[in-house]
């Protein structure tokens, strides 16, 4: 009874526990992801469709044309400290150098006063040049923290991820119509979502 006792009373006056020095790892680093749930029900169609301009759109004044506003509302990331990028990229592949650049780089930076998980991406905008033309074209958001990225020389090239980071990748497919002599302008009804004209 007496060990025990001692013990309790060397305890209560506040006795230290050694304590490791060694740095601990807080957190894993995040893997944000597009919010599945928040997309708009024309990102469930195996296709998106761009019909870019027709005969009517080039000969009207200023010219018009059309193209996509792809809208991914929101981006997942567990910590809202870390910047996160978002790579696009339309048909890459490992054997076309050319393909492998990204179309198009997205930034959202975090924040040390909002706590929220999600990130507010504005719609992105496609139109036939960056569809490469007419055909059938995949889409990939790869998405990672900034400074998770690695070089670009590190395979796979302009997408490889430091140790320790990884990336999530979202898809979709879009199809570049060709021109259509039966119609005027790429407006004309039906315009599927998310196609919108612009005349500039």
């Amino acid at each position: 009874m007496c060990a025990p006792a001692a013990a309790l009373f060397l305890f209560a006056q506040g006795c230290l526990v050694p304590q490791s020095v060694d740095e601990l790892k807080t957190r894993p680093h995040s893997i944000p992801r597009v919010n599945l749930r928040g997309l708009p029900n024309y990102m469930l169609q195996p296709v998106l469709t761009l019909d870019p301009q027709e005969q009517g759109d080039l000969t009207s004044n200023p010219p018009c044309h059309c193209q996509l506003e792809v809208s991914i509302p929101e981006i997942l990331a567990d910590d809202p400290t870390v910047d996160i990028e978002v790579l696009v990229y339309v048909d890459y592949n490992l054997n076309v150098p050319a393909s492998q650049p990204p179309v198009d780089r997205i930034r959202l930076d975090g924040s040390f006063t909002n706590t929220s998980t999600t990130r507010h991406l504005d719609a992105i905008v496609f139109d036939a040049a960056k569809l490469r033309g007419p055909g059938l074209h995949v889409v990939e958001l790869v998405m990672g923290e900034r400074l998770g990225f690695a070089s670009t020389d590190v395979f796979p090239p302009q997408r490889a991820m430091l140790p320790d980071y990884e990336s999530s990748t979202f898809k979709f497919v879009v199809q570049v119509l060709p021109p259509n002599p039966a119609r005027q302008s790429c407006g004309d009804p039906p315009q599927p979502e998310p196609q919108v004209k612009k005349c500039p």
